[in-house]
């Protein structure tokens, strides 16, 4: 697809600045959320209605609430993100389940700390078992997830405000069931956090 959506340049128009100062690398990385079983039920009256939120180099995203499995919810929700390259080998993922309720705020229910490596791009899925943060003994249950390392853009940040310049055409990676118009919307939402992404990196 050629051409531009709202104003933006396609693909082709995406020219390398590499003569501009503080250039980094970073990924596409799509993470799936697919499901959990046997969760703690933390309800004393009424059933588990149940969302997951996932955290991934500082941004966090939800699922949808989960009104019919009770303590086995069923997502199969696929966040994008974006995380810097020299972070690739070791990518912090938090995730964290809360029991939505009506009438006062929302019930924790377990999280899982993870650190993870991708392994080329296939999407592989995982099953890992969830902690609590508080004295609680007993069964907490399992997360389920996958997760896909995408292709690579170059965010590059001059005195001004920062500007994706590229994208790396020689990763084969293919996000999963994406379009042209999605590319273009994840671009966009790229150049929003670009600041912080650049940031972040020299945190380190």
């Amino acid at each position: 697809m050629e051409g531009s959506v709202s104003g933006w340049p396609g693909p082709a128009c995406l020219t390398p600045l590499l003569e501009m100062r503080n250039n980094m690398v970073v990924r596409y990385f799509y993470f799936t959320i697919h499901s959990a079983s046997d969760l703690k039920d933390v309800r004393l009256l009424g059933e588990m209605k149940v969302y997951a939120k996932v955290t991934i180099a500082g941004k966090s995203k939800y699922t949808k609430v989960d009104l019919v499995n009770k303590s086995n919810p069923v997502w199969n929700a696929t966040f994008c993100f974006f995380v810097p390259e020299i972070h690739i080998d070791n990518i912090r993922v938090k995730i964290e389940f809360f029991c939505q309720r009506s009438f006062s705020d929302d019930k924790y229910v377990g999280h899982l700390n993870l650190s993870i490596k991708p392994v080329g791009n296939k999407g592989a899925k995982y099953s890992f078992t969830v902690d609590r943060n508080d004295n609680s003994s007993g069964n907490f249950g399992t997360a389920n997830f996958s997760h896909i390392l995408g292709d690579k853009v170059i965010v590059a940040q001059d005195s001004s405000s920062p500007l994706i310049t590229a994208r790396d055409s020689s990763s084969s990676s293919s996000p999963p069931s994406s379009s042209s118009l999605d590319d273009y919307i994840l671009i966009i939402e790229m150049v929003k956090t670009g600041v912080e992404l650049v940031s972040e990196v020299f945190k380190c």
